[in-house]
């Protein structure tokens, strides 16, 4: 189906633009997706959910001094925007850009991941992204594919069903296993789709519902 993505920049600097416009594009029968950092309060946020079909937020380190000395900003109104999404209709996915040396550390993704485990159920899709130095980080270093697994594979042993890495080709990473059988549902490559197991949103061998990939 056709669809909006309301991203580059963060969609809640022009949030009444996307508000109107999503409003319009559901009646032409578009969906609406927000990539976000979702640091926004309540009242705006329940105000766009009827017109929102998705949203991947950023939930950039579950440390809030890294939000108080990286983004001015602060860990909680992003923690309380995963739970209202989580509650409501809109299909929900979170990318953490991992950043060398400021939050990947093992003991802080693994309590993340935790978090999200308990407040927001294990099927919740958790992409972990590679970071580039760019802009007033090019002091740093690029993510390694080391430390992107080892994080990749926290994930999954705290229990959450689908984990990805993004930025990197990496084996493994970015496809779609079932949940129930464990079987591929749907083989990516990068931005494309090699195979897709799925019929109606469920894994064409268990009838499992896969939680994963808005297509």
């Amino acid at each position: 189906s056709h669809m909006i993505a309301y991203t580059y920049n963060e969609p809640i600097i022009f949030y009444e633009f996307v508000l109107e416009t999503a409003k319009l594009a559901k009646k032409k029968g578009l969906k609406n997706i927000i990539v976000c950092n979702g640091f926004i309060q309540e009242e705006p946020l329940k105000a766009l959910l009827p017109y929102l079909d998705a949203a991947n937020i950023d939930l950039k380190s579950f440390e809030d001094k890294f939000y108080r000395d990286i983004c001015s900003a602060w860990l909680e109104p992003v923690l309380n925007t995963l739970k209202i999404l989580n509650k409501s209709n809109v299909h929900l996915e979170i990318t953490n850009l991992v950043i060398p040396k400021l939050n990947d550390k093992s003991i802080l993704v693994g309590n993340m991941c935790k978090w999200i485990k308990k407040e927001l159920g294990d099927e919740v899709p958790l992409h972990f992204s590679r970071f580039f130095p760019c802009y007033l980080m090019h002091d740093l270093t690029h993510t390694s594919e080391k430390t992107l697994s080892r994080l990749g594979n926290i994930a999954k042993k705290e229990g959450l069903k689908y984990v990805y890495i993004g930025n990197i080709k990496l084996k493994d990473w970015e496809n779609t296993y079932c949940s129930k059988c464990g079987k591929l549902v749907i083989e990516r490559d990068y931005y494309n789709i090699l195979q897709d197991n799925t019929k109606k949103g469920k894994c064409m061998y268990c009838n499992k519902k896969v939680s994963s990939g808005f297509n």
